[in-house]
C-alpha cells in the first residue's frame, strides 16, 4: 500500500533486451528454432530474432552453392558478438554484417578465441566472412578488456563446442554482471574461475536500464509516485543496483506482488556522489543528465569502455552536456558538476543524440528545455515506451 499522498503514474517498462536476446540464443542453441518476438519489443530483440531466422532457414535449406548467407545485425552489438560465435560453429558459409559503426566496434579478441578453437573467420570490407564448422575446446581464455560480451558469446554457444572452462582476462573483467546474467540464464554449466557463481532466482524481464529513467524522473518531480509493474528489486540484472544508489540520494521504493513503486523526496544539501560503473555502463548517460538538472556533482569511475558503444558516449556526453555542467574527463573517469540554471544557454537548446538510444533517453529528462535531433533511435532498447510516456505527459518529444 502506498503510504505517500502523491500523483501516481504507471510506467509499463519494456522487457530487458539483454535477457531477451540471451533467451533467443539459448533457445536456438538447444532447439534450432527461434522464439516468437512481439512487434513492440525493443528493436535489438527484433533484429536478433530476424538474424536467427535467417540462419535457421539457411541451415534447413542446406545450400550447396558458394554464396555466403548474409546475416545483418544492423547496430546490435550483442547480436554481433553472440552470432559470431554461433555462426563459427554452424555449418555453412556466412557473412556477418551490420552498420558502419557496428563494424568498427570491438570483436577481434572474440575472433582470436574462436580461431583457437578452429574457426575459419576472415575480415571483409562489408563484414566478417565465416565458414562454419565443428569447433571444440575443453578450456579457453578470452580477453574481455574491451567488452564482457565476448565471454557471454562463448558461454552461450558452449553446447556446440564442448567448452567446459572459460578463463577471463583481465582478473577484474568489465561488465562482469552481464557475464553472470548469462550464466544464470543457461541450463548448462561452464566453469569461469575468475567469477564465483551461485544460482539465483531470475526475477522478471522488466528492464532495469529503462527503470533508471523513471528513478531519475522521480527525483526531478518530488512527491510524484511512479509504479512499474513487473519490476522486481531482486533481479539478476546488474542495473538493479540503481535502487540502492537512489535510496542513498532520496528515492524511496517498495515492492508488492504487482511490481515496484517509487517516490522521491526533495533534494536538500548539495548532492555529491561517486558511482562505480564498470559493471553498469548503461547508467552513465541518464545519471550525467540528472547531475545537470538537479544540479548535483556525480563522478563516474570505470567509463573507459563507453567509447565502444553505439557512439563514443563519454566524448558525446562531455560535448553535449558542456553548456549545462562543468565536465572533467580522464582515462577512466567522468565527473559532471551541474551548473545553476542561471548559467544555462538560452532554451530550447538543441542536443544531438548521434543515433544513440542511451543518449536520447538521457536527454529526454531535460523536457522542453532541449530539442533532440532523433528520438526514434530509442526503440533499440525502449520499444514503444517513449511514445507511451509522451502520451501520459511524463516526457516531451
Amino acid at each position: 500500500m502506498n503510504i505517500f499522498a502523491a500523483v501516481k503514474y504507471t510506467v509499463v517498462l519494456p522487457e530487458c533486451k539483454s535477457m531477451r536476446i540471451r533467451n533467443l540464443l539459448i533457445h536456438y542453441v538447444l532447439t534450432g528454432d527461434v522464439s516468437p518476438v512481439g512487434k513492440d519489443a525493443p528493436s535489438d530483440v527484433r533484429v536478433t530474432a530476424s538474424a536467427l531466422r535467417t540462419i535457421r532457414d539457411a541451415a534447413r535449406a542446406g545450400s550447396e552453392d558458394d554464396c555466403a548467407t548474409r546475416v545483418d545485425v544492423r547496430d546490435c552489438g550483442a547480436a554481433f558478438r553472440f552470432l559470431m560465435a554461433l555462426l563459427a560453429a554452424a555449418p555453412g558459409k556466412w557473412l556477418l554484417t551490420g552498420t558502419p559503426r557496428l563494424l568498427q566496434r570491438p570483436i577481434e579478441e572474440l575472433v582470436a578465441a574462436l580461431r583457437e578453437m578452429g574457426a575459419q573467420i576472415r575480415k571483409e570490407p562489408d563484414g566478417w566472412l565465416i565458414v562454419g564448422r565443428k569447433l571444440h575446446a575443453d578450456t579457453l581464455t578470452v580477453d574481455c578488456t574491451r567488452t564482457g560480451q565476448y565471454a557471454s558469446a562463448l558461454l552461450l554457444t558452449a553446447p556446440l563446442t564442448g567448452l567446459q572452462c572459460l578463463h577471463l582476462l583481465p582478473a577484474e573483467v568489465p561488465s562482469a554482471s552481464y557475464i553472470q546474467m548469462t550464466r544464470q540464464m543457461m541450463s548448462w554449466t561452464v566453469d569461469v574461475p575468475e567469477l564465483p557463481f551461485q544460482r539465483m532466482p531470475l526475477g522478471g524481464l522488466a528492464d532495469w536500464s529503462s527503470a533508471l529513467f523513471v528513478y531519475a524522473w522521480a527525483m526531478l518531480h518530488p512527491g510524484a509516485c511512479a509504479r512499474m509493474p513487473g519490476l522486481t528489486l531482486r533481479s539478476i540484472q546488474g542495473d538493479s543496483i540503481i535502487d540502492e544508489w537512489f535510496r542513498a540520494i532520496g528515492v524511496r521504493s517498495w515492492e508488492d506482488d504487482q511490481g515496484v513503486e517509487i517516490v522521491a523526496e526533495p533534494v536538500g544539501a548539495p548532492l555529491r556522489r561517486v558511482f562505480p560503473v564498470a559493471d553498469h555502463p548503461d547508467v552513465v548517460p541518464v545519471m550525467a543528465a540528472l547531475a545537470c538538472l538537479l544540479p548535483a556533482e556525480f563522478r563516474f569511475e570505470g567509463v573507459r569502455n563507453l567509447a565502444h558503444k553505439e557512439s563514443d558516449r563519454v566524448g558525446a556526453l562531455a560535448t553535449q552536456l558542456a553548456p549545462f555542467a562543468d565536465i572533467t574527463r580522464q582515462a577512466d573517469t567522468l565527473s559532471v558538476k551541474g551548473k545553476p540554471r542561471s548559467q544555462w544557454p538560452p532554451v530550447p537548446y538543441e542536443l544531438m543524440t548521434l543515433g544513440d538510444h542511451r543518449l536520447a533517453m538521457a536527454f529526454l529528462l531535460f523536457g522542453r528545455d532541449v530539442q533532440l535531433d532523433d528520438v526514434a533511435c530509442m526503440e533499440k532498447s525502449w520499444g514503444t515506451l517513449w511514445r507511451k510516456l509522451s502520451e501520459q505527459g511524463l516526457i516531451t518529444v
